[in-house]
């Protein structure tokens, strides 16, 4: 599946410099000013996958559902925190971590949703509020939701939100860089 970046060639110097500078800080962090990694922006997944660079796959988001905001965006060379709140589910009731590795053994392994990636779940509780941990594993990297809801808001919800998820080949990434004119590879 082929991506279109509607603003791609707009914003490429830009993200040629973010990157450049994200690269130069070494130990630094970039945080809150950049916009959640979309599936239609490559801007942000780029600098995403420069925090996780063993990762064969790169997380992005299509539109989140309805009642969904991202909070703040942190990218370290240790990987990315995305926080989100909800209307219903309340405050950092979503945090989706991308990792080199992850800790699945307290999870059960499900049939998984997303091409390429293995699928675990741990379920710390269902009432009286939600808690759980959604995993997907592929070669170099991880992706995890961790839901944490309000009292009394359904365990659909993360079912809802976990739709947004998508997992991008660092291959196709390069892709859409090459198309781009920019000699460079993630």
């Amino acid at each position: 599946m082929r991506i279109l970046w509607t603003t791609w060639r707009q914003r490429c110097a830009q993200l040629a410099v973010s990157v450049f500078l994200l690269a130069l800080t070494g130990g630094c962090s970039v945080s809150s000013s950049l916009s959640a990694p979309t599936c239609e922006n490559g801007q942000s997944t780029l600098i995403v996958a420069q925090s996780v660079p063993s990762a064969e796959l790169v997380p992005c988001l299509t539109e989140l559902p309805r009642g969904w905001t991202v909070q703040t965006v942190e990218i370290t060379q240790q990987g990315t925190t995305i926080r989100m709140d909800s209307d219903r589910a309340g405050t950092v009731a979503a945090v989706l971590w991308f990792k080199e590795s992850c800790d699945t053994s307290d999870a059960v392994s499900l049939p998984s949703d997303l091409d390429g990636a293995e699928l675990f779940e741990y379920i710390v509780r269902i009432t009286p509020s939600f808690r759980a941990q959604r995993y997907y594993v592929f070669p170099g990297g991880c992706v995890w939701w961790d839901f944490d809801f309000n009292a009394d808001n359904s365990a659909a919800l993360s079912i809802d939100l976990g739709n947004s998820l998508v997992l991008v080949s660092r291959d196709a990434l390069n892709e859409n860089i090459r198309d781009s004119f920019i000699d460079e590879e993630l």
